[in-house]
């Protein structure tokens, strides 16, 4: 397809945009949701258990980074998770100066037993679904689909972030 530097030929449903929000609702609809209703999950809980899961213990502020998701989403979501047992949250107190008792205090997420058990248990499942959907493309086009999206990514300067959808 043959863009000009003002794209004034492109039409809506040609934009990256459209097209890759398309394809990712279609893939978390008909890909990643299926898998995880049987395990009782949301696919915010498991892009954080997964994470934790991997990374723990974490500071909150990382789970946000890396997860890419906005604070609020995460505490939400972290709140649900500690309530089903799944995770759990520790302030860490800071030995410095009064000023910065004022502040909120640092927050690590860890993962519990059970929190890894249900992990252990959805993993192999999320990877079956995903490499399933991976292999209707040759090596060579994985090659490239990564390669594309990591371009894309440093292009338009996204922040590192492990979704394990």
């Amino acid at each position: 397809m043959a863009v000009s530097r003002s794209g004034s030929h492109l039409n809506v449903e040609d934009f990256l945009t459209f097209r890759l929000t398309r394809l990712s609702n279609s893939l978390r609809t008909n890909l990643t949701k299926p898998y995880l209703e049987q395990f009782d999950l949301s696919l915010p809980e498991w892009r954080l258990l997964a994470l934790v899961a991997r990374f723990a213990p974490m500071r909150f502020s990382e789970v946000t980074t890396r997860s890419g998701m906005d604070k609020g989403q995460v505490s939400r979501t972290l709140r649900v998770m500690a309530t089903r047992g799944l995770t759990k949250t520790k302030a860490i107190k800071d030995r410095g100066s009064r000023s910065t008792e004022a502040l909120a205090a640092p927050v690590m997420v860890s993962i519990t037993p059970k929190g890894t058990a249900l992990y252990k248990a959805v993993l192999p499942v999320a990877r079956k679904r995903q490499a399933d959907m991976l292999l209707t493309l040759n090596e060579s086009e994985r090659v490239s689909l990564y390669s594309i999206i990591d371009k894309l990514a440093a292009t338009i300067g996204n922040a590192d972030s492990a979704d394990a959808e």
